[in-house]
């Protein structure tokens, strides 16, 4: 069953449960282009979850999955209102853990960065030190989506991103993407405070710098995701059994 929290600009924010119905809550929040049925429940998270006595709920972004896609409306702050929407929402007694990967992950640095109190624990798969929408042009891959130039590294990976998953509009992505790049994720600004555990796949080339963050945390541990990329690692068992313990033991 999906229910719906409202974020401030009246756009809604899709909530899937898995896991643990009476576990200790962990807000999973997933990739761009993905969704939380592909990313989360799709392959395999809830029976970790449960096993280790963990509740997620995870979280469709604006613009993906099961919530609403404006038409513009996709800048950082945004995003991070709406997770504030979502914890609001769910009106739990005590702050949660929370998963994220890719650019779910940064979400969650920036906001666990700026909101101190808002977490107990965090596990961030995927997450590169440097950003990887710096160089984007939301001009030329538009251009590039509608076949009419030649895009350049970054835009044509993201133009082949949007595509992957038919359940999304490409166009919505791009412009969300091109949104995202105009605040360059610094992760010195405002680091985590919580116990944060960082996973990388062992053969992820976006984001193969994450353990350079781990100086920034006062209480962070790196682990790698055996055999994995960047597109690969949210099915990895591994990930899943590591990410759940860890925070099964943060949060029990």
């Amino acid at each position: 069953m999906t229910v719906f929290a409202m974020a401030p600009d009246g756009v809604r924010i899709a909530l899937h449960e898995l896991g643990d119905p009476d576990g200790a809550p962990v807000l999973m929040i997933h990739g761009f282009s993905s969704n939380a049925r592909r990313n989360w429940i799709g392959s395999g998270w809830g029976a970790a979850l449960a096993e280790a006595g963990l509740r997620g709920i995870a979280m469709d972004l604006r613009g993906h999955g099961e919530s609403d896609r404006p038409s513009t409306g996709y800048d950082v702050p945004r995003f991070v209102a709406d997770v504030d929407a979502v914890l609001e929402q769910l009106a739990l007694d005590e702050p949660p853990g929370a998963i994220g990967y890719s650019m779910g992950a940064r979400l969650l640095w920036r906001h666990a960065g700026t909101r101190p109190h808002a977490f107990r624990a965090l596990v961030l798969g995927g997450l590169p030190a440097s950003d990887p929408f710096e160089r984007f042009d939301l001009d030329l891959a538009r251009r590039a989506l509608a076949g009419e130039a030649e895009p350049g590294p970054m835009e044509s990976f993201i133009v082949d991103l949007v595509a992957v998953f038919p359940e999304h509009d490409p166009a919505t992505l791009v412009t969300l993407a091109g949104e995202v790049s105009r605040t360059l994720f610094d992760p010195a600004q405002a680091p985590p405070a919580v116990p944060t555990l960082l996973m990388t796949g062992a053969k992820d080339t976006r984001a193969d710098d994450t353990r350079e963050l781990l100086p920034l945390l006062a209480d962070g541990r790196f682990e790698e995701i055996p055999g994995r990329d960047h597109v690969n690692a949210p099915t990895s068992g591994a990930f899943r059994r590591s990410a759940s313990a860890f925070l099964a033991e943060h949060l029990g």
